[in-house]
């Protein structure tokens, strides 16, 4: 059964996509899978099956990147133009919220929030508390 709670009988992979959408003709330009199922991969299973619980936004950038964090701990970037992946980081934890891109002193950076889970707990009841953080990827130098 997936995380969805769908009988993996029932459907088959990719559980999530990434859609580019011509937005001239409403036509698909292209359409990924967003990443690997963790459980799939750590079974032996095949890779690209759309990583479960992957909702989180883009950031498209004017050089024609798209930026996405996906639910498997990989941050990965996209050709605007064909949805091939161009590059993958690793991070730890997950990934909620939108990733930002901004410039400094030339250099271009994409930063995403990334949080490893805890407990859940407020601070000083006990529990353990998530840990969140900043990563920020430095684009390659024009």
């Amino acid at each position: 059964m997936s995380d969805y709670g769908v009988l993996a009988s029932w459907t088959k992979p990719p559980y999530t996509t990434i859609t580019a959408y011509d937005l001239n003709t409403g036509d698909i330009k292209w359409q990924v899978p967003n990443g690997d199922h963790a459980p799939t991969i750590a079974a032996g299973g095949p890779s690209n099956t759309g990583g479960l619980g992957a909702r989180n936004g883009l950031v498209i950038t004017k050089g024609g990147l798209v930026f996405q964090a996906g639910g498997d701990g990989k941050f990965r970037a996209y050709d605007e133009d064909t949805g091939k992946v161009l590059w993958a980081g690793t991070f730890t934890g997950n990934a909620p919220g939108v990733p930002v891109s901004y410039e400094s002193k030339g250099r271009q950076f994409v930063v995403m929030i990334a949080s490893q889970g805890g407990g859940g707990g407020a601070p000083g009841d006990g529990e353990a508390t998530p840990a969140s953080g900043m990563v920020a990827f430095a684009l390659p130098k024009p």
